[in-house]
């Protein structure tokens, strides 16, 4: 199975390691779905949510290119927040991102955690996308990257969406 995930890009080395979970526990307060004390991978099973997530982050006008790297994880490795027992707050979707809704990343390293490996614990979970209703975002456990053969696999330009004299 394939998933994405994206980076901006705005000149100077052009060095992307999609496997990196290091900026998720950057602050101030983490992700939507993690908080500064649970690094986790986010990536989408769509290349376009992927790039659509790096392009509405405050400072999208300076983005020269979208680095998109493809991670392969095996079929039948992730799993619903309700197969793990784990409930979605309501207030998840909310602008900016509350405490509860950070502890999801947590819920789900803990979850997988108390499985035995010879049921088959999952590398993700999917999670609702802010961006779309109808397509999901992932959080991958970043202790199992040795799982998930991961390649930049193209160079988005940006530069269209820029606004341009008239």
């Amino acid at each position: 199975m394939k998933l994405y995930r994206a980076r901006a890009w705005r000149g100077g080395a052009d060095i992307f390691d999609p496997l990196d979970s290091a900026s998720s526990i950057a602050g101030p307060k983490g992700w939507r779905f993690n908080d500064l004390t649970t690094e986790i991978l986010y990536a989408a099973e769509h290349e376009a949510l992927a790039t659509l997530e790096v392009a509405v982050r405050p400072g999208w006008e300076t983005i020269r290119q979208v680095l998109v790297a493809t991670i392969e994880i095996a079929d039948r490795s992730l799993a619903n927040l309700s197969d793990l027992g784990i409930l979605l707050p309501s207030n998840w979707n909310s602008r900016p991102a509350t405490d509860d809704s950070r502890l999801i990343a947590r819920e789900f390293l803990t979850a997988i955690a108390s499985l035995s490996p010879a049921s088959g614990r999952p590398l993700g979970v999917r999670v609702p996308s802010v961006l779309s209703s109808t397509d999901f975002n992932v959080l991958l456990d970043p202790s199992r990257k040795s799982e998930m053969p991961a390649s930049i696999t193209s160079r988005i330009p940006f530069n269209t969406l820029r606004v341009t004299g008239s």
